[in-house]
């Protein structure tokens, strides 16, 4: 009699665990779904900048800053005034050689000899914040310019919608550099990107999707 109940309990037990793993593999089937929408909307209106420095001492650290204050300087004119995402894409890849120009010019400046490496790609990229405005983990299309060895820490902006020019460092995108995003994003996009600081669910989404994009994406997930 006993051992009946037990093979029971073990029969219930094992059911149960069968359905949890069903369960488990369901959400992330829908989450990873739905990080894939949610991304893959975003990606078609942006185009990130990122400078990745060589390593993390402060004479890198300057010399990163230094490249991305003259790169900008160069290409805020020339993307400013861009009607569309297509014409941003356009203006960056004409002036891929010019950008490179730059960063070698400025490295040569500072006394060192690091190889830059620049390209107009898509990679992906963990939840990052700009300001108060913040983008989910996922494949975006992305201007990089890596110095060296590039394992120091990166300086990163919005390149189109043209947001670059804006100074994030106090911690909130001004009036004007949201109003620029929102016209250029669908109200649902819009709303991911600005309301989640206040919105509980969408700072737990973006963390599951971290998880699912570093483990699913490792060989090309940017965490810098």
């Amino acid at each position: 009699m006993k051992s009946k109940q037990n093979n029971k309990v073990n029969n219930y037990i094992l059911m149960g665990t069968l359905l949890g793993i069903a369960a488990v593999t369901l959400v992330g089937n829908i989450l990873m779904t739905n990080s894939k929408r949610i991304t893959d909307s975003l990606a078609q209106e942006i185009i990130r900048f990122h400078v990745v420095a060589n390593s993390d001492t402060v004479e890198d650290q300057l010399l990163k800053q230094q490249i991305k204050d003259e790169v900008i300087e160069y290409m805020e004119p020339l993307v400013k005034e861009s009607k569309d995402i297509d014409e941003t894409r356009s203006i960056v890849g004409d002036n891929l050689d010019e950008i490179q120009e730059i960063a070698e010019s400025t490295v040569l400046d500072y006394g060192k000899d690091y190889e830059i490496y620049i390209s107009l790609d898509k990679a992906n990229f963990p939840t990052k914040s700009y300001g108060d405005i913040v983008f989910p983990a996922g494949e975006y299309e992305a201007c990089r310019i890596v110095i060296g060895e590039g394992k120091g820490e990166n300086w990163w902006c919005v390149m189109y919608p043209p947001l670059c020019y804006i100074d994030a460092a106090s911690g909130v995108v001004p009036l004007e550099g949201k109003e620029q995003l929102q016209e250029e994003l669908s109200d649902e996009q819009y709303q991911l990107v600005a309301n989640n600081q206040t919105n509980g669910k969408y700072q737990i989404r973006f963390k599951i999707i971290d998880t699912i994009n570093s483990v699913f994406c490792k060989s090309n997930y940017k965490d810098r």
